[in-house]
């Protein structure tokens, strides 16, 4: 029987995934002990092996909770009772936020770096990320059609990873390589109100 965690023992457990997430992205895997994330976020390291199970456990964690936190982000925006044009520029908006933002950029490189030492976790990682954004993405675009809001035929098994990557365009490559030429907002908005307004009006 899972034993529950208590909101104390919640709170512990986020300031370790905390200083984990800080020491992990400072120092690298390889380098990072777990008297360093200890020190930082107090506490013992009974609990972090009571939460964790080791270094290895520690990091899948961090990994999970900010895929995760990424997926609850964009699921709870509002964008049912929006038109279809606002709803999915907000959803693109977040998607590309979510792929730029500069913690989720780092734990994307350590991810890689350590990618054949965690190929279970990339796995999860992908189910959980990507794989189920398009999932309801594709719920949602039906739904639009559904209301005579997005026309043409039904939308295939494929549409909803086609939008993210028309949206996405290089803007994660370009933040990872060379973030200076990263473009400005204005013209990332104008991207994707225009791959919107061609998903709606060429289908």
């Amino acid at each position: 029987m899972t034993q529950q965690i208590t909101a104390r023992g919640q709170r512990r457990r986020q300031a370790l995934l905390d200083a984990a997430t800080h020491t992990f992205l400072q120092h690298g895997y390889a380098r990072t002990t777990l008297d360093m994330i200890i020190a930082e976020a107090g506490g013992s390291r009974r609990s972090l092996y009571e939460y964790f199970g080791d270094k290895r456990g520690l990091f899948s964690a961090i990994i999970t909770h900010h895929a995760h936190k990424m997926v609850h982000d964009i699921r709870n925006l509002e964008v049912d009772d929006l038109p279809a044009q606002e709803g999915l520029e907000l959803l693109g908006h977040a998607f590309v936020k979510a792929l730029t933002d500069p913690i989720n950029l780092e734990l994307y490189r350590l991810l890689i770096a350590e990618g054949a030492a965690f190929a279970e976790l990339g796995e999860t990682v992908y189910a959980a990320g990507p794989q189920f954004l398009q999932e309801q993405l594709q719920l949602y675009l039906q739904c639009l059609h559904d209301r005579g809001q997005l026309p043409g035929p039904s939308p295939s098994d494929h549409a909803a990873r086609q939008f993210f990557g028309m949206v996405k365009a290089d803007f994660q490559l370009c933040a990872l390589l060379v973030p200076s030429q990263l473009p400005d907002e204005t013209a990332i908005t104008a991207h994707i109100r225009s791959c919107v307004t061609l998903l709606l009006n060429n289908r």
